[in-house]
């Protein structure tokens, strides 16, 4: 089913004393997805809609399976080590799923608390840390382990990243903000902004995101100048915070959008060129964003590619698998239909791991 829907949004933001307008009008059609739900522990809603058959929608496509899973492991985020293991957050089961190279699957971890484990990243050392809605962000040691909470954070603690000085950066979906962890386990909120909000209402496809929910700030990574990018899910943009020496947050500005090809920006990853990978949940696209703000659709379900809901995305550490893009399907409303994980080629290699 398709949809005719105009987008048009003006942003007005005082940061630093600036005025950053941003005006964008256009009118495409656009494929009326399944009702996706992001954050789907925060919605009874399930809503049951057609879609391609996977067999059919493989055919020709440059994006290929990797990993199939089912109902209930559904992999929300991505995350890869320096040996090329594969670390998925399940939901609902809250579990860390670890992948071997050689395909061996076991439970790296189950975090005890909250509502669900959405985003998980690495660092340097291989310890995984799990954004967890209704509790804050858990740390896992390296070799596996008790998970242990590392800080708390209110609301709908989200998309994960590293900073340069090694402090943790984490968008909160429902309130529009960015906090950032110390080494010490401090949390504190480091920018809010209208422009990190998301909106119940109709977003860039004229229609209001499938979850019902005003989710904002969502999936984030640094440029290679140091500033902080995020992917706001209902607006569909990609906004910038600019990074002052001393860290501190300094003006936020939309880089990309609102646009219809990112309705439902969900997670990101970062090349080592400066281009921002995105997965689009709404839309179904994987989505290249330039340094420079300009967009470009690399894979779409409507163009017959295997993406079920993409949720996240992380770049191959391995020596051959380096330019591969490694792509969660979430698939929640397609019955797990799909679900795993799927890997396409960009021909680029990503940034470096921290």
């Amino acid at each position: 089913m398709t949809a005719t829907c105009e987008r048009s949004a003006t942003y007005q933001e005082d940061g630093e004393g600036e005025i950053v307008i941003i005006h964008r009008r256009s009118r495409r059609s656009v494929i009326n997805p399944l009702a996706l739900a992001f954050l789907w522990v925060l919605t009874a809603a399930f809503v049951a809609a057609a879609f391609v058959p996977p067999a059919a929608a493989e055919a020709g496509s440059r994006v290929r399976p990797v990993v199939s899973l089912s109902p209930p492991q559904l992999p929300e985020s991505i995350a890869i080590g320096r040996r090329g293991d594969l670390y998925l957050s399940l939901n609902p089961l809250r579990e860390i799923l670890r992948i071997a190279p050689d395909g061996t699957r076991s439970v790296f971890a189950t975090i005890p608390a909250g509502s669900a484990s959405l985003g998980v990243r690495l660092d340097a050392s291989g310890n995984a840390y799990v954004a967890v809605p209704g509790s804050g962000v858990w740390r896992v040691p390296a070799g596996g382990g008790t998970p242990a909470e590392l800080a708390p954070v209110p609301g709908a603690p989200n998309g994960l990243a590293f900073g340069r000085h090694g402090d943790l950066y984490v968008s909160e979906s429902l309130g529009g903000a960015i906090y950032r962890i110390t080494r010490g386990g401090s949390a504190a909120i480091w920018a809010q902004s209208p422009l990190l909000a998301g909106t119940a209402g109709p977003g860039p496809c004229g229609i209001a995101h499938p979850s019902g929910l005003p989710l904002g700030a969502n999936g984030i990574a640094f440029d290679a100048r140091g500033d902080l990018l995020v992917a706001n899910t209902t607006l569909g943009t990609i906004v910038r915070i600019r990074v002052r020496p001393g860290g501190s947050a300094g003006k936020v500005a939309v880089l990309a959008g609102p646009d219809c090809r990112l309705w439902g920006a969900d997670g990101v990853a970062m090349d080592s060129r400066g281009d921002l990978y995105v997965a689009a949940n709404a839309e179904r696209d994987i989505v290249r964003v330039s340094p420079g703000g300009k967009l470009r659709v690399l894979a779409s379900f409507a163009a017959g590619d295997p993406l079920y809901s993409p949720s996240d995305i992380a770049f191959g550490t391995g020596r051959g698998d380096r330019k591969q893009i490694f792509i969660t399907n979430f698939a929640k409303f397609t019955g797990g239909t799909g679900a795993g994980v799927v890997t396409m080629n960009t021909g680029v290699p990503g940034q470096p791991l921290p």
